[in-house]
């Protein structure tokens, strides 16, 4: 198992072009500089009226399927 932890800061406007289906993926730094592109309908449970924001850890297993997402802050 792996994981990596990133941030996303994301308002409602942009959140919108998710739903809106122009965007299905939110491409993030992690902290340990790798780029990740994370499927937006794992980060729905994280959707607010102001947006998506907050710390997450991402764990994953050796051929890269999503083992868990949560919310560090």
């Amino acid at each position: 198992m792996h994981k990596a932890v990133f941030s996303v800061k994301l308002n409602s406007d942009q959140v919108l072009q998710y739903y809106k289906g122009k965007k299905n993926s939110v491409r993030v730094r992690t902290e340990s500089g790798q780029t990740m592109s994370i499927p937006y309908d794992i980060m729905l449970k994280f959707v607010t009226r102001e947006g998506i924001y907050g710390r997450f850890e991402i764990s994953y297993s050796d051929d890269g399927r999503l083992l868990d997402l949560i919310r560090l802050s």
